[in-house]
């Protein structure tokens, strides 16, 4: 709970004070050459540092005795020392400290530059990447050069890093920050735990906030302590924690994955490394994975014993040269699928047809096949986890088969993004596709009956209509908290990266992920944040924005998110009506930036905004408008095209960017989409 309140008052102060991100304190919390830290320059510390270059100590403040700045302590340290006494130099003045965000950070009172950090096993390769991190962002907070050390330490004051030694429950990613007798110790799964205890001390004490690719930010503070009986154990809500929206980069993965405690690698290969703690990686697809383990079958048939042996032959030999390759079953090599194919196509011989009549789903077909090949798999390699899909008919649950305990059923959500899951908001019959969240909610509770463990694989984007965000950022806090409270201990969260609330969307979904606890309240008050973060001192005409955005969704029915045509998602009505208020907020917002790149960000994100706005006046105001409204008209529609070629927005799952030539012929939609704008 001290976690918790800490994280609200941070938060709700920074934006009620609207604190700088950007404007330093100014470091006073040490003097180059000071050694023993009183705040002046004597001959005590020209005689201090004599003593450590001659042996007779063996420590000292690395930043107090490096004058220079050099990052090491020489004799030249003590010559330019010696120098400023004989009044030669001015050391304030030569090697001035760097302004920093945080003027001090201490523990248990003492200056943070008097400690060392200590990385208990050496031979972790992530626990010695947690203490690099550690070091790293200390020294860009206070200005403050920690240390780092293997295995034991004699150093009087430690931050111990430190693999959990079977007194907690930390599993592979939990961690426990604690502070006793002036010793900071951050104990975590052997996996990936110290590396998140690392980050979350960074996040929730020192000031920072790793919001998203490349984004990072410092809150301003005069002083951070970390009291002595500072106790913060936390496990995450959930096991697996996968999010593809963003670019598949190795930076990306550093600056998203990583930092954002996510776990899953499923589309991120550049997380199995194991400095970052290697992720849970699926061998092979989430669907398709029948296919590719039986290729001679058009359509596998799971009934013939012939398909189990070709099956689990093929999985054992993807295994044996995964580990011939050097991989570690538990480590980098996870969990595998055994799935149907996502298009659906199911045997129907005899015995498989009968199966089918009395299970009534074809997942009464795959769940005894699925259950053998995990019997046999985990006999032989320890470790391993198979997953099988709830994807299309599968979806379906059956009657009486029941999937071994140790099985994960990855279940593919196709409900309705416009409506809250187990609200009861969704129509008689779902959407045009007969889709809703009410006849979802039934195959998924029915599944919970017959396995013991379930991942997500859920879509809170629009795939394909990249100029058309979803309007679910208030929905998805319920749909994961419900999902959490009925088996799920995992996300495979898919989406495709725009130029609108996608990044967002990642941010927050990453933190339900890890914090399932988390109260409404302040899951809005970090959407807050993050727009503050983003947009600048103009945030609240964003946020006001998003707000009418979902009013905008309300006005439709039930969604299917990665298939429907903008104005099935988003009233086009309500758009025109508004249109001119969205473009003042936005106007606004632009007019509060405090920089260029807030600006920026701004204009990036009015991209959709004005798309939509423009198609749905194109009628009212350009075909059958005035001329001083055609000639407006013509005017920002082409300014749009502009800034979408400027900024080389994507517009699609494939295109950045408008090769065509600017028409008015047309609307925006039919421009760029060629279509009306509902199905």
């Amino acid at each position: 709970m001290q976690k918790k309140l800490f994280s609200a008052f941070l938060i709700v102060a920074v934006l009620l004070s609207a604190m700088a991100v950007t404007v330093p304190v100014g470091a006073s919390s040490f003097l180059r050459g000071d050694l023993d830290g009183d705040g002046a320059l004597t001959p005590l510390d020209a005689l201090d540092l004599v003593k450590y270059l001659a042996g007779a100590t063996d420590w000292v403040e690395l930043d107090l005795a490096d004058v220079d700045g050099d990052g090491a302590v020489l004799a030249t340290d003590s010559l330019e020392l010696k120098l400023h006494l004989a009044g030669a130099i001015d050391i304030t003045e030569k090697y001035p400290v760097p302004d920093t965000n945080v003027g001090t950070i201490t523990i248990s009172g003492v200056n943070i530059g008097k400690y060392t950090i200590l990385a208990a096993d050496p031979d972790n390769a992530n626990i010695e990447f947690a203490a690099s991190e550690l070091q790293k962002y200390v020294k860009e907070a206070c200005g403050r050069t920690l240390p780092i050390t293997e295995g034991t330490s004699s150093a009087p004051y430690q931050i111990v890093l430190c693999a959990d030694d079977g007194s907690r429950d930390l599993g592979d990613d939990g961690f426990s920050i604690s502070v006793s007798d002036g010793t900071l110790t951050i104990m975590g799964g052997a996996v990936r735990g110290v590396m998140y205890g690392v980050y979350e001390l960074l996040e929730e004490y020192v000031g920072y906030r790793f919001l998203g690719y490349n984004d990072k930010v410092l809150y301003t503070a005069q002083t951070v302590d970390l009291p002595d009986g500072l106790r913060d154990e936390q496990v995450p809500a959930v096991r697996y924690r996968c999010i593809t929206i963003d670019p598949y980069k190795n930076d990306y993965t550093y600056a998203s994955v990583i930092k954002r405690k996510l776990s899953g690698c499923s589309d991120q290969p550049s997380m199995l490394r194991p400095e970052y703690g290697y992720g849970i990686q699926r061998l092979f697809l989430n669907a398709h994975s029948l296919d590719y383990f039986i290729p001679d079958a058009e359509v596998p048939c799971l009934s013939q014993e012939a398909s189990y042996e070709t099956c689990l032959s093929n999985m054992k030999k993807l295994l044996d040269e995964r580990i011939a390759a050097g991989g570690v079953v538990g480590k980098d090599i996870t969990e595998i699928s055994c799935s149907y194919s996502a298009e659906g196509r199911f045997c129907v011989c005899a015995e498989c047809s009968a199966t089918y009549q009395a299970e009534g789903s074809q997942a009464g077909v795959l769940v005894p096949f699925v259950n053998r090949i995990d019997e046999a798999l985990r006999q032989e390699y320890p470790g391993i986890r198979v997953i099988t899909n709830a994807y299309g008919d599968v979806r379906i649950p059956p009657k009486d088969a029941v999937l071994n305990e140790e099985v994960v059923l990855l279940y593919c959500w196709n409900g309705c993004a416009n409506h809250p899951i187990g609200s009861g908001e969704c129509q008689e019959g779902g959407n045009s596709l007969g889709y809703s969240n009410t006849k979802e909610e039934a195959y998924y509770l029915g599944w919970t009956e017959h396995c013991s463990q379930t991942y997500i694989w859920y879509y809170p984007t629009n795939i394909y209509y990249l100029l058309c965000p979803q309007p679910n950022l208030a929905n998805l806090y319920n749909d994961f908290v419900w999902f959490m409270e009925h088996k799920a201990v995992g996300f495979y969260v898919v989406g495709t990266a725009g130029s609108s609330f996608e990044a967002l969307d990642a941010y927050l979904l990453s933190e339900l992920m890890w914090d399932g606890g988390m109260v409404e309240e302040e899951y809005i008050l970090r959407m807050k944040e993050y727009l503050q973060a983003y947009y600048g001192p103009g945030w609240s005409y964003i946020y006001t924005y998003i707000q009418m955005l979902t009013q905008a969704g309300d006005e439709m029915g039930c969604v299917l998110n990665d298939y429907e045509y903008p104005f099935d998602i988003y009233s086009k009505t309500y758009f025109a009506a508004h249109f001119a208020t969205m473009q003042d907020l936005f106007a606004q917002a632009l007019a509060a930036c405090e920089a260029d790149w807030q600006r920026e960000n701004v204009r990036r994100l009015s991209a959709h905004m004005l798309f939509l706005g423009y198609s749905a006046t194109y009628e009212d105001q350009y075909k059958n408008g005035t001329q001083e409204q055609r000639d407006a008209y013509a005017a920002g529609y082409r300014a749009w095209y502009d800034l979408v070629n400027e900024l080389d927005i994507r517009v699609t799952y494939t295109q950045t960017g408008l090769d065509k030539a600017f028409s008015l012929a047309v609307s925006p939609m039919q421009f760029v989409y060629g279509i009306d704008g509902q199905r």
